[in-house]
């Protein structure tokens, strides 16, 4: 039997959450950072604060300068520990096979479920739409047959939606993709697959 493993990946969840919370912080360069710090390190980023510079890891203080109308959040460990529980009790709908490898990011294996749900990725659709509708946050889904694939899929999405890579289509999927797209691959190993 062909595995389905399904990646439901919310991008920047600590300000997604912020996000449903506080829908004026919309289409707005937002960055969670601990507060009252000078030295402190932005934890995650909006894709708004992304396009003007700022990354994950970068200081504060650097941050503001390249993006000066940046609204800096602290980290909201209640509410995020919430939408976490909320997402987790969508997800164990599906499936009693999930696990999340960290807040936003949760693997189901949906194998042999097509009964109940029909094809992955049209459970990996509804799923979605479930998580859009009651928990008021929207993401990428990718659908393979591992783990690591499935993840791969749902972050090389550009915007809100499924991919779906056929069984024995991973290599093709995989080919034309930069090396740094693989977990664990940093600057040295990406110089050394590269060379």
């Amino acid at each position: 039997m062909d595995r389905h493993i399904i990646h439901l990946h919310i991008p920047s969840f600590p300000i997604a959450v912020a996000r449903a919370k506080h829908p004026e912080l919309r289409d707005r360069p937002v960055a969670v950072a601990p507060p009252h710090s000078e030295r402190a390190l932005i934890l995650s980023v909006s894709a708004e604060a992304r396009q003007e510079g700022v990354f994950k890891g970068m200081p504060l203080v650097k941050a503001m300068k390249f993006c000066p109308g940046l609204t800096v959040l602290p980290l909201d460990h209640d509410l995020t520990a919430k939408a976490c529980r909320v997402l987790a009790g969508v997800v164990a709908r599906y499936t009693p096979l999930w696990e999340p490898s960290q807040p936003g990011h949760i693997y189901l294996d949906v194998t042999g479920t097509n009964r109940l749900w029909g094809k992955a990725k049209d459970a990996a659709n509804r799923l979605r739409q479930e998580i859009k509708e009651e928990v008021r946050l929207s993401g990428t889904v990718g659908v393979a047959s591992n783990k690591m694939v499935s993840s791969i899929a749902s972050r090389v999405i550009q915007r809100e939606g499924i991919l779906d890579v056929d069984h024995g289509r991973e290599p093709s999927f995989m080919a034309p993709l930069k090396v740094n797209v693989l977990p664990g691959i940093g600057p040295v190993r990406r110089r050394i697959l590269l060379e």
